[in-house]
């Protein structure tokens, strides 16, 4: 595994994705707003179910190789980005018919790039098997944004497009409070996050698949 950190890095299952493989614009919305999109290479292999069942086992442990399950212990999220994610637990867990659901919360802690820390929690707004929403919450307890990942099953796997909003809409101070909150979302973060956003989701179709297909044979 390596990171050059100005070209291609390569992770536990070879090299990773680039900006390249992905369509991603970054907007500047009225208020004060920012918005940035990804449309994603597809995932081959992978399934919205794959996906969902991911995200709700995100914090989990594995044996997994990358031939079979007989490795030492590592953490999933690890595997999702060698470089720039630390650690990842549900806070909170919400069970809608048996599924999590609108109103868990998760807990990430991650560094973008090497240079942009996150230490942050987001409260899940929408999670089924076309989409994993949630709203950034400053200090744990207010939206400042949202992230939203949409996933549907195409040929060959799975589409995933990942949408990211900066900011809040609240008449006569909005644009104020928007500037406090990109002092902390800058844009040079944003750009960071695209650029993380693709390693990640590209490196899904790797070893996610294995780890469903484990997990219901358990």
């Amino acid at each position: 595994m390596s990171d050059t950190r100005s070209g291609p890095k390569t992770g536990f299952f070879g090299p990773m994705k680039g900006l390249d493989s992905a369509r991603q614009t970054v907007e500047r919305l009225a208020g004060g707003r920012l918005r940035a999109s990804i449309e994603h290479d597809t995932m081959k292999g992978v399934s919205p179910e794959m996906l969902r069942w991911w995200f709700e086992n995100i914090d989990t442990w594995t044996r997994y190789n990358g031939s079979d399950f007989s490795g030492p212990l590592v953490p999933v999220y690890r595997y999702w980005h060698p470089f720039d994610h630390i650690a990842v637990r549900w806070r909170r867990r919400v069970y809608v018919r048996g599924r999590l659901g609108p109103g868990s919360v998760i807990e990430i802690h991650e560094d973008l790039g090497g240079k942009h820390p996150v230490r942050a929690k987001a409260r899940v707004s929408r999670f089924d098997d076309e989409a994993f929403n949630f709203d950034l919450l400053l200090g744990g307890l207010f939206r400042v944004g949202s992230l939203d990942h949409l996933y549907a099953e195409v040929e060959g796997g799975c589409s995933f497009y990942t949408e990211a909003r900066i900011g809040v809409r609240v008449p006569i101070i909005g644009r104020f409070l928007n500037w406090i909150i990109r002092r902390q979302f800058t844009e040079e973060l944003l750009q960071a996050w695209i650029v993380h956003n693709i390693e990640e989701s590209g490196e899904t179709e790797k070893f996610v698949p294995a780890l469903y297909e484990e997990a219901r044979r358990s």
